[in-house]
C-alpha cells in the first residue's frame, strides 16, 4: 500500500474510523478506490431528530472505505422547511414556506405558482379570467373566479400536441368541462393526453 498523508500508511479499519472527509482524502492519496456502498433501500435508516416526524433521516453521502451511510440530523422535508425560514427571515418574505418558494422568489417571482405556471409548456399562457365571456362555446360564461386554480388553458382544436400559442385559450373549469363534453358528443372521443400517447415532462 502506498504512503497517504503525512507519509502515514492507513489501515482500512483506521480509513473507516476516520471522518468521511478525512477518509476520502487519505484513501484517495493512497490509492484506495471507493468501496461500493448499499442501496438506500436496504437499510433501515434512523428517524428524523425533530421531535414528532418519523421520517428517515436523510443521507447526505456514504463513507468513502466502509460504505456506511452519512447522514444529516433531519429529514429531507424538516430540512427543506428550515432553510426555508431562514431564507424568509433573511429576506424579509413572509410568504416563503417551502424549497419550491424560495427557488420562485430568487427567480423574480412573487409565489410558487407564477414560477411552475411560468415554465410550464402551456400555462404560462393562462390569462386571469375565462375567455368565453365572449360567448365563444355559445353561451357567455357567468362563473366568478375566485382562485387562479379554476382556470385552465384549453387546446382550442382538442389536440395537446399542437403547441401554437393561436391554439391555446383560458376558460374556466365549468367552460372547460362543457367544450369537452360537446366535442365528445361530436365526434365519439377527444383525441387527448391518454389517447395521443402524449405525457407532460
Amino acid at each position: 500500500m502506498s504512503i497517504g498523508t503525512n507519509n502515514k500508511t492507513y489501515t482500512i479499519d483506521e480509513l473507516n474510523a476516520m471522518h468521511y472527509k478525512s477518509a476520502e482524502k487519505c484513501a484517495k492519496m493512497q490509492g484506495i478506490s471507493r468501496v461500493k456502498h448499499p442501496s438506500y433501500r436496504d437499510l433501515q435508516h434512523p428517524k428524523c431528530s425533530n421531535e414528532g416526524c418519523n421520517n428517515p433521516k436523510t443521507v447526505t453521502n456514504w463513507h468513502w472505505t466502509s460504505g456506511a451511510p452519512v447522514y444529516r440530523s433531519i429529514c429531507e422535508s424538516c430540512h427543506q422547511s428550515v432553510t426555508a425560514l431562514r431564507y424568509a427571515e433573511k429576506n424579509n418574505v413572509d410568504w416563503v414556506k417551502n424549497i419550491i418558494d424560495v427557488i420562485a422568489h430568487k427567480k423574480g417571482f412573487t409565489s410558487a405558482n407564477d414560477y411552475l405556471n411560468s415554465i410550464h409548456p402551456y400555462r404560462k399562457y393562462r390569462k386571469n379570467y375565462c375567455e368565453n365571456i365572449d360567448e365563444r362555446l355559445g353561451f357567455p360564461c357567468t362563473t366568478n373566479i375566485v382562485w387562479d386554480g379554476m382556470l385552465d388553458v384549453d387546446h382550442i382544436d382538442e389536440n395537446p400536441s399542437n403547441e401554437d400559442p393561436s391554439n391555446y385559450q383560458t376558460l374556466c373549469a365549468c367552460c372547460h368541462r362543457y367544450k369537452g363534453n360537446i366535442f365528445i358528443k361530436r365526434y365519439g372521443k377527444t383525441p387527448g393526453r391518454k389517447t395521443l400517447g402524449i405525457k407532460y415532462k
